[in-house]
């Protein structure tokens, strides 16, 4: 038998963020839960992970207790350290459909609690922002910031500083900084 169990329960009777802080909070104040979640109030869901020992029962009744009307869905066994339930015959737990930014923290938060996590990106990992947004402009306009202030110094005494020499070596290292930022995750390995 299992150590710990994911319990998914619907909730019924929550009208705002209130009270899905309440339902949280009165599974976590059940002895043996480690872990209880309510994504929002309007979900109408919970999930909590605790000891295999702890019955429904006592899940219901916290529920009830904080004011809310609460049905057990599933109960699945946790491997190990898992916070995550693994999914009866997949190879996956989780798989992120993009691999931008929110897709990265997606898969690095699903793999910490140790799902098995697969990316799916139609174009080059990373995103917009790594690939062609915020990362490659403000690099390039950091460095055109620079060039600026050399050659308009802003005290009459200093003369202006030459103009970059090798403009193509500044996209270089613009190019090799989004490589690096691609392949920087060891998880995805």
């Amino acid at each position: 038998m299992a150590e710990r169990v994911h319990v998914s329960l619907r909730i019924e009777g929550m009208t705002c963020d209130g009270c899905a802080r309440h339902v949280t909070k009165a599974l976590q104040g059940v002895s043996g839960v480690h872990e209880a979640r309510v994504p929002g109030w309007q979900a109408g869901k919970a999930t909590a992970v605790a000891d295999a020992g702890i019955g429904d029962d006592a899940l219901i009744r916290a529920v009830a207790d904080a004011g809310y009307h609460a049905v057990v869905l599933e109960r699945r066994p946790v491997e190990g350290d898992r916070r995550v339930p693994a999914a009866e015959g997949a190879d996956l737990d989780l798989m992120v459909v993009g691999g931008g930014s929110a897709g990265f923290a997606a898969a690095i938060k699903g793999a910490e609690l140790g799902a098995r996590v697969a990316i799916v990106e139609g174009g080059t990992i990373g995103g917009t922002c790594v690939n062609v947004g915020c990362v490659p402009s403000k690099t390039l306009i950091r460095a055109a910031e620079l060039c600026y202030h050399s050659a308009y110094p802003a005290f009459e005494g200093l003369t202006a500083c030459p103009p970059p020499q090798d403009w193509q070596r500044v996209v270089q290292q613009k190019n090799e900084l989004v490589a690096s930022l691609r392949q920087g995750s060891t998880w995805m390995s």
